[in-house]
């Protein structure tokens, strides 16, 4: 081994050190959050076992118990679905972004305003081509919006904003009007899946909580392949000044 390449591959050990265990820290909090509805689940059970329980009640607990096993199958779904990821490669080809993402945007307008809330979609004209895994980037657009309607009251305004910036697409989906509604654990592990989805194709990802916003990052076809050190300088520089 070269010596100049140890700091390199040093570097590359750190990260995926890193990497691990925020997977590892996913997975803890995915199971946490099943604590919520097994536990709910198990109560639920038990009083249907009661002896002399009204036909009334017991439908009620019955439908409580449907209602949790729903809740803890999504979020097993999930935390297979965090595995997945980590263990297979993304298809990465080249995307038209604004092609991809126009059927998404006027589904999630109605389920949006059907709650009460407005989705408004900024696009930039003639977006290039990004290289990335269009299932990947489909569930981490789809995860971000169910985030911001999650922690959205009704009158709130959701923006996506997509424009080219360098050599990325940057996608960024916020709340306008936020109340400052806390993520709860579900909101929290559907972010893990954002987040590793975009990761997995070499993109960059980043979160803010209150007010909520996303921005997920996908490097264009023919971008530099060292587009996120140049990124991460460009930062760091904004930021000293």
């Amino acid at each position: 081994m070269k010596p100049s390449e140890k700091p390199e591959n040093g570097q590359a050990a750190s990260m995926e050190n890193a990497e691990l265990e925020k997977f590892y820290a996913d997975l803890g909090n995915g199971l946490h959050a099943m604590a919520q509805p097994l536990t709910i689940l198990r109560s639920a059970v038990v009083a249907c076992t009661l002896p002399n329980l009204p036909p009334a009640d017991h439908r009620r607990y019955l439908d409580i118990s449907a209602e949790q096993v729903e809740r803890a199958c999504g979020l097993f779904q999930s935390l297979q679905q965090l595995v997945i990821i980590r263990q297979t490669e993304a298809a990465n080809q080249p995307i038209d972004i604004a092609e991809l993402l126009a059927p998404v945007v006027e589904a999630q307008k109605e389920i949006l305003e059907a709650a009460g809330l407005q989705l408004q979609p900024i696009m930039a004209a003639d977006l290039p081509l990004v290289l990335g895994d269009k299932d990947r980037t489909l569930q981490a657009i789809f995860a971000s919006l169910k985030i911001a309607a999650s922690c959205s009251s009704a009158g709130d305004i959701i923006e996506l904003l997509v424009l080219t910036r360098g050599h990325v697409i940057e996608a960024t989906i916020q709340n306008l009007r936020s109340h400052g509604k806390r993520l709860s654990s579900t909101d929290r592990l559907d972010l893990a899946l954002s987040e590793a989805n975009i990761r997995s194709q070499r993109g960059q990802f980043t979160c803010a909580e209150d007010p909520f916003s996303v921005s997920m990052m996908l490097p264009l076809q023919d971008a530099d392949p060292h587009w996120q050190e140049e990124l991460s300088s460009e930062v760091q520089a904004h930021q000293v000044h």
